[in-house]
């Protein structure tokens, strides 16, 4: 990857990490502005229906990038519970196959599905936030630009 590409990639993702932040240090940054301003009145009655206006703008646009944030991590969350418990399925598909050969052990197989069946339990009660960044910074390159 071109390092300049990833730079942009890298500072966009900080920008997008803390847009409400942004946001909202500039609507109270322009506010401070208006309000000290040497400014008459008529011109100062403007400034204020303008900051009320943009003030409305800032919550709007910081509610949208919230519920578009969500979003994006439901899809994220969807792929890596796929992801694992996919892993786990091939495991009892492999079991399921080994029953059908006659040199393999009954017992053997039922444990091993059992402990597959356990493992899905456990990937299911370990998802969080924090799992979800892990299996990202391992599966990153084949996730979809749209995931990442």
């Amino acid at each position: 990857m071109v390092p300049w590409k990833k730079l942009r990639q890298t500072l966009r993702a900080r920008i997008a990490e803390h847009f409400e932040l942004l946001l909202t240090t500039a609507g109270v940054l322009l506010s401070v502005t208006l309000t000290f301003a040497q400014i008459d009145r008529g011109t100062q009655g403007l400034a204020l229906t303008f900051l009320v206006w943009l003030q409305g703008f800032l919550i709007w646009a910081v509610r949208r990038h919230s519920r578009l944030a969500r979003a994006r991590l439901i899809r994220k969350l969807r792929v890596m519970l796929q992801d694992r418990v996919n892993n786990q399925l091939t495991v009892l598909v492999g079991v399921a196959e080994l029953h059908t050969r006659p040199d393999t052990t009954n017992a053997e197989d039922v444990e091993t599905a059992l402990a597959a069946a356990r493992a899905v339990s456990q990937e299911l009660e370990g998802l969080s936030l924090e799992s979800l960044r892990v299996w990202e910074r391992r599966y990153s390159r084949f996730l979809p630009s749209f995931l990442r």
